[in-house]
């Protein structure tokens, strides 16, 4: 922003024409009638300032309202200084360095008005904090005044009412914007116009005591209004630059403005008690004592509140701790590396572990190894993102060594210092996960035996498309209509049983045994071929030699078998020819026996 402003023509031109009326006030070469034919343009570039902050969009309606009310002020300011420059040119000399009536009418109205303005825009202050606060900060101000003013006077008492009045403001002003979280301006723009009035306040007053070095006091009041016009031209370029500075602040939970006015105070009190004892030393050792109760009664309010937050406080953590305590869910924190820093008592009825157990060990060392691939990307996706969250499902050791599925929520607040890591709550899940996984199960198994249903089957056998060959065995059980009519269906139903189990003890790894249907069994072998296949039937029919114990009675078992390879891709042609052959093989399994 600095950069900025020195690249505004606006101001470099002011601070130049500033510096130009005051040297040419310092060399004598423009007198009174010079500095108030000046006066009246500053009044006037402050009324443009102050409206062009006004009708800028960025700003919320209360500070717009401010600026626009302020610019009234500046209306006062440009009628009353415009005559007292038609004063300086009709009689010209040091007397014309002293307002007329009217021009003091004016800047004491426009200094009320800019007052009621900051009095009535709104403010989220606690009334009795911002009034201690201000009433110490006022009482400071007014034994500045005395000793400042008061005895340099000269026997003005206009001189010594706008001084009075503007030292005031001043003082107002500054407690308003130090403590309120609503401040219509910011501190950049605030300070030169605070200062502007404090300048004015004691410059004011010397012109009528000391007429010998008028040319110096009348250089030094062209500052106030070169202030107060600079203040809004820097809100203008403070907004522009950064519209955030115009949103509503958070009002600061203490100020410093109390006690720095009672140290201003003490550091007072050797200087005027140099003079001897007087009504100086009263006023200070009065104001002393004032402003000393009013901060001894603003800390007495801070304790105070602190007591009342202390025991709210303290409630709030006694029904968090008391809702930790009794629920149901896991709360954790794990750090950085990955190592719990905090977990709630649910720990202790959910895993069967106390908090102190678990505290300081590694959350991957409680998790269920197949699940771990689960667990570190939930974790990555959280490390990604500040205050990311992210849902996973995995298995928790038991202190029994059994496994509890638990559905976990992780968020990551790694950003707040307060907790500065990842925090997690979970909740068993054990029972909706077994019924889920015995919902997926009986979807895609037979019920009878067991084995893939021709569902899972065909799901298989696509998926084996990313193989370049597959082999498929379809089996058929000769005969079986007579297990069922000698025997029962009872009988039928556990030789299939049987079957099931043999078949299931013949298929490799990474083949599926199915039931498709009836008395008739599939195999899918992918990545096999017909030989791997032939090996297969082989151990099968082996198993099949053994009898079938069924009620008492040992039951011989017979099967057919077709056994084909070939592309996977062409599943459906695949399965036409292991039918195909099986048939065949029924057939010959017929001739033989026939013969």
């Amino acid at each position: 922003m600095t950069g900025r402003l020195l690249r505004d023509p606006v101001l470099l031109g002011l601070v130049a024409g500033s510096a130009l009326v005051v040297g040419c006030l310092l060399t004598g070469a423009g007198g009174v009638r010079l500095f108030w034919s000046a006066l009246p343009v500053f009044d006037l570039l402050i009324w443009v300032f102050t409206r062009r902050v006004a009708a800028l969009p960025q700003l919320p309606a209360p500070a717009r309202r401010f600026w626009r009310l302020s610019a009234h002020a500046a209306v006062f300011f440009v009628a009353g200084d415009l005559s007292q420059t038609a004063v300086a040119w009709l009689r010209p000399g040091p007397a014309a360095a002293m307002p007329n009536p009217f021009q003091a009418g004016a800047i004491l109205a426009g200094a009320c008005w800019l007052i009621w303005v900051m009095l009535t825009h709104p403010a989220p202050l606690a009334t009795v904090r911002f009034w201690l606060d201000a009433g110490s900060v006022l009482v400071g101000a007014g034994v500045l005044i005395w000793l400042l003013l008061l005895p340099r006077a000269g026997g003005s008492p206009v001189a010594l009412l706008l001084g009075t009045v503007i030292i005031g403001f001043a003082a107002f002003a500054a407690v308003k914007l130090v403590l309120s979280g609503n401040a219509p301006l910011s501190v950049p723009a605030a300070a030169p116009m605070v200062a502007a009035a404090a300048i004015q306040g004691l410059v004011g007053s010397l012109v009528a005591a000391d007429g010998r070095h008028l040319h110096l006091l009348l250089a030094a009041q062209v500052l106030p209004p070169l202030l107060l016009a600079v203040g809004p031209r820097l809100q203008e370029h403070s907004v522009r630059l950064d519209p955030r500075r115009s949103a509503q602040r958070a009002p600061r939970p203490y100020s410093l403005l109390p006690y720095t006015t009672l140290v201003g105070l003490f550091a007072a009190l050797p200087v005027v008690v140099h003079d001897g004892p007087g009504a100086d030393v009263w006023v200070l050792l009065g104001g002393l004592a004032a402003t000393t109760a009013l901060v001894v009664a603003r800390q007495l309010l801070a304790f105070r509140e602190n007591a009342l937050l202390l025991a709210e406080l303290g409630a709030q953590q006694e029904h968090f701790r008391s809702l930790l305590a009794h629920s149901t869910d896991i709360t954790s924190i794990v750090d950085t590396t990955g190592a719990l820093t905090y977990v709630s008592p649910a720990t202790q009825r959910l895993l069967g572990k106390s908090p102190a157990a678990v505290l300081g060990t590694t959350v991957v060392s409680h998790i269920h190894p197949e699940d771990l691939p689960a667990f570190a990307a939930a974790m990555d996706t959280l490390r990604a993102t500040p205050n990311a969250s992210v849902g996973y499902q995995v298995r928790y050791a038991h202190a029994d060594g059994s496994w509890r599925w638990l559905d976990v929520v992780s968020r990551n607040l790694l950003h707040l210092p307060s907790v500065r890591g990842y925090v997690s709550n979970a909740r068993d899940a054990t029972q909706a996960r077994l019924l889920q996984d015995e919902l997926r199960h009986q979807a895609t198994h037979d019920g009878l035996t067991g084995l893939a249903n021709r569902a899972l089957f065909d799901a298989r056998l696509a998926a084996a498309a990313e193989h370049q060959v597959a082999a498929v065995l379809l089996v058929d059980l000769d005969d079986f209509k007579a297990i069922n009519d000698t025997h029962g269906h009872h009988a039928g139903d556990a030789v299939l049983v049987g079957v099931a189990e043999r078949l299931a003890a013949s298929v490799p790894a990474g083949g599926t045994a199915a039931r498709i249907g009836g008395d008739e069994f599939a195999v899918l072998l992918p990545g096999c071929d017909v030989r791997d296949a032939d090996a297969v039937a082989r151990r099968f029919l082996d198993l099949l030699d053994v009898p079938v114990p069924v009620d008492g009675h040992r039951l011989p078992v017979r099967a057919s078998v077709g056994v084909v390879d070939g592309d996977p891709r062409a599943a459906e042609a695949l399965l036409q020819r292991a039918d195909a052959r099986m048939y065949a093989v029924k057939r010959e399994a017929q001739m033989s026996s026939s013969s």
